[in-house]
């Protein structure tokens, strides 16, 4: 029964002959007790320890924070075995935290997962489904700005250790502001103990989430853009404690921004996917209901997340912030298009001239595939992205890099210091493994490609340029592009009707206009009797 566990880790076969050994083994809080056992597969014997190690049931663990549609507040959110009353003490100085706040919990349990509902293997979720414990949700309102704070998270008098962050910047001048975001996406956890082959784990995270570390330690971020697989659990439940205990150290310190992906989300079973999705479900049996608990974005609630209602935007210091769900309907006639629309439409370029747009599965990869269903939705959102200008747009799922041209409709418009288009940059090479490049890319719209790990750093300086950097593990740039914003030239929307309608009904009107000019004039040079009938004002008939 290999459910029963939640870690295995093999001993070479050979490596202890006689006398005793040892393993090392990363043990997760999971608010129950861990038993051991031994296993020899060459005599087919068990033996099972006595020994037990016990936990903190009430510890809190998975610390994480998050901005929400309010610049001045700040969500937090962690995990325990207790529903007793969430609260965050924060303050200014470490020492010395003065300021409480209290908030709400939750949990979910594995009658939520969808199981068999959805494919044979649905049963993933249920048969490794573990309690999640509560889950707690604490916002931390009227912050300052841009202001070092000190906080702890705890439950029935169990406090974490004392963590800080830094709040926005609320009041700020366009030309003097600097905003710089990290982004990631598919890297998973790098604890490799779990050995099933349904396991999704990764070594190579490991040194991706070292590196991003080491750079936080380096340099201040804005937040860290999260684009999709996150945890890789796709059913095996404690696998999210892994990950989470993982990002801890990066997630309770810069907010930790998400967006969906196929192994939180992936369901066969939706109307719009079954065209291209049949008998896939890359989720398991999870069907988004752990990503839905455990994260919380801005401009949604826990029961919009929790009704499939992922996508959301956000305004931040020179930049709108847009993730859309591409587990969800986007193409035209679904909600999320429509929300999209609206979305971009009001974005005050004032405040924030730069967009950019996150999402998991990408608009443009190669080898590029043509007969798609969600190829045909992002082809009706691309134009609303032309229109309103859309600067950068971050994808994921497939796991390498790719840089594309500022393009529209699969061809190249300018260039980064004259776009003409939007930037597509594919970063799904976080850590899991990858991908394979083709083997004779188009170089002229593929302008970047690379199969290393790593991760992205953005700097965007005022309303001038915005800079993007891929990092490997080892701290080596290799790739950087910058855009230039006040050069942005967009081309006339092929599709966009609105404008062409506009632009065909002023000639429409403007030629037989000019025709009748012509004509009256003719007339009254030929008879001024017909003056008196084209005078306008105050006349004898009035």
């Amino acid at each position: 029964q290999m459910e029963k566990w939640i870690t295995f880790k093999s001993i070479p076969e050979g490596s202890i002959t006689t006398g005793t050994g040892s393993v090392i083994l990363a043990l997760p809080n999971v608010r129950l007790p861990y038993h051991f056992q031994y296993y020899n597969q060459l005599t087919n014997t068990t033996f099972e320890s006595e020994d037990v190690v016990e936990v903190d049931v009430d510890y809190p663990t998975q610390g994480h924070i998050a901005y929400t549609s309010n610049l001045k507040e700040m969500r937090v959110m962690w995990v325990s075995g207790t529903r007793n009353v969430p609260t965050v003490m924060y303050g200014f100085d470490p020492s010395s935290l003065t300021s409480e706040a209290t908030g709400t919990s939750w949990t979910y349990n594995v009658t939520d997962m969808c199981g068999k509902k959805v494919n044979p293997d649905g049963d993933i979720s249920i048969n490794y489904f573990l309690d999640p414990g509560w889950i707690h949700s604490v916002i931390l309102p009227n912050l300052l700005s841009n202001t070092t704070y000190y906080y702890k998270f705890g439950t029935s008098g169990k406090w974490s250790e004392t963590f800080s962050f830094v709040s926005a910047q609320q009041n700020f001048e366009v030309e003097k502001t600097t905003t710089r975001l990290m982004v990631v996406a598919d890297a998973g956890t790098s604890n490799c103990e779990w050995e099933l082959s349904i396991n999704m784990c990764s070594n190579y995270s490991g040194p991706t989430y070292a590196a991003m570390k080491r750079e936080l330690e380096r340099q201040k971020y804005d937040m860290l853009l999260y684009n999709g697989d996150l945890s890789y659990a796709s059913g095996i439940a404690h696998t999210w404690e892994y990950y989470f205990a993982e990002m801890e150290s990066i997630t309770t310190q810069v907010p930790y921004m998400v967006s969906v992906g196929n192994h939180e989300a992936g369901w066969s079973d939706e109307e719009w996917m079954k065209p291209w999705n049949t008998g896939k479900n890359q989720a398991r049996g999870e069907c988004g209901v752990p990503y839905s608990n455990r994260h919380i974005m801005p401009n949604t609630t826990l029961e919009q997340s929790r009704d499939r209602v992922w996508w959301w935007s956000m305004d931040y210091p020179l930049v709108h912030i847009v993730a859309i769900s591409t587990e969800s309907a986007f193409g035209k006639g679904s909600k999320q298009y429509e929300w999209l629309k609206s979305d971009l439409a009001n974005v005050n370029r004032s405040k924030t001239p730069w967009i950019i747009i996150m999402g998991h599965r990408p608009m443009y990869f190669f080898p590029e595939v043509t007969n798609n269903e969600w190829l045909d939705h992002f082809r009706e959102i691309e134009p609303l992205m032309n229109k309103y200008e859309v600067n950068l747009a971050l994808w994921g799922h497939n796991h390498v890099y790719q840089r594309m041209c500022p393009s529209y409709q699969r061809q190249c418009r300018g260039n980064s210091t004259h776009p003409g288009g939007t930037v597509h940059i594919l970063a799904g090479n976080g850590g899991q493994a990858n991908d394979p490049l083709p083997n004779d890319p188009d170089r002229t719209f593929f302008e970047y490609l690379s199969m290393r790990w790593g991760y992205l750093r953005i700097e965007i300086q005022g309303n001038s340029t915005l800079q993007v950097e891929f990092l490997t593990p080892d701290d080596v740039i290799q790739d950087t592009v910058v855009l230039y914003k006040s050069r942005f030239t967009a081309p006339a929307d092929e599709l966009n009707a609105d404008h062409n309608l506009v632009y065909l009904s002023f000639l429409t009107l403007l030629v037989p206009m000019a025709f009748l000019s012509v004509l009256l004039y003719w007339k009254i040079k030929k008879n001024p009797s017909w003056k008196k009938k084209f005078t306008f004002g105050n006349s004898d008939d009035d």
